[in-house]
């Protein structure tokens, strides 16, 4: 990434300084940097280029997207001075493929791996393994259970923390959970994730009780702290995709607010950023 450079906060350009038809402004709101344009017939785009945790493998390079759109603003602010009407609009057309086409368009590419990343994460979770001699029984109960039961009844199956998983392996596979409230769905399946990333991380074994002073030969394993480990390991991917989403909204405010000032449509916008 090339070294851009760093202005100091507000910055802002006005496209020309008789009718201000487009004002550029660019101010830090400490959850991001947000990149403004105002129109002079009352339209605003505006852009938040967020501040994500470091842990986050999209936070360098939106830190860096972040850089180049403060050089942007730097690079436009004297053009005004100039170059007017369709002359002007190129060169601000210019700076934005200079400064934002190849940042956004590495930005889209590490999004894109990242999204593909958690969706295969998430798919490997939600798996339901083919139903064995062993489980076929009890996901033909615990299915059958769930159908008998009234509507509540249901909605409590898919809630309980203590629902047997095969059973919670069972309403996923047949579909039934769109039947239940969408929180009582959300529940059934993070409780299913937690339990297959225990199931294929070890984390049961990984986790065995400390003896004390009230059980000094307690032995085995500790399942409350292998559900802790699985909920934080599920946390860290609901964060992931948080970012991923975050990030798809940050690029397709940025079209819109380079739309705003170049006459070019959000989708051209999209088309310029350069990928390669």
């Amino acid at each position: 990434m090339n070294d851009v450079a760093k202005p100091s906060f507000p910055l802002r350009f006005d496209n020309q300084a008789d009718h201000k038809p487009v004002t550029f402004e660019l101010n830090d709101s400490g959850r991001g940097i947000v990149l403004t344009a105002r129109a002079a017939k009352g339209e605003t785009s505006s852009a938040l280029i967020p501040k994500l945790d470091q842990a986050s493998s999209l936070a360098e390079m939106t830190s860096y997207v972040g850089e180049c759109a403060k050089a942007f603003v730097a690079d436009v602010a004297g053009l005004h001075d100039s170059f007017k009407n369709d002359e002007l609009t190129n060169r601000i057309r210019s700076a934005a493929g200079m400064r934002l086409g190849k940042a956004c368009g590495q930005m889209v590419n590490r999004g894109i791996k990242e999204a593909q990343d958690v969706a295969a994460s998430r798919a490997t979770l939600m798996a339901v393994d083919p139903a064995t001699v062993a489980t076929a029984h009890l996901r033909a109960y615990g299915l059958g259970k769930f159908h008998a039961a009234d509507r509540a009844s249901q909605e409590a199956i898919a809630i309980d923390d203590n629902t047997p998983h095969e059973t919670t392996a069972a309403l996923i596979e047949s579909g039934a959970l769109t039947t239940v409230s969408d929180r009582a769905r959300d529940a059934a399946m993070t409780r299913y994730m937690a339990q297959r990333l225990i199931a294929k991380s070890g984390s049961t074994a990984a986790h065995q009780i400390t003896p004390t002073y009230e059980r000094p030969l307690a032995t085995g394993p500790d399942h409350r702290a292998a559900r802790e480990a699985a909920s934080r390991e599920l946390d860290k991917l609901n964060t992931r995709a948080e970012a991923v989403a975050t990030v798809e909204d940050m690029l397709r405010r940025i079209c819109d607010v380079l739309s705003t000032a170049t006459n070019l449509s959000p989708h051209d916008i999209y088309k310029t950023f350069d990928r390669k």
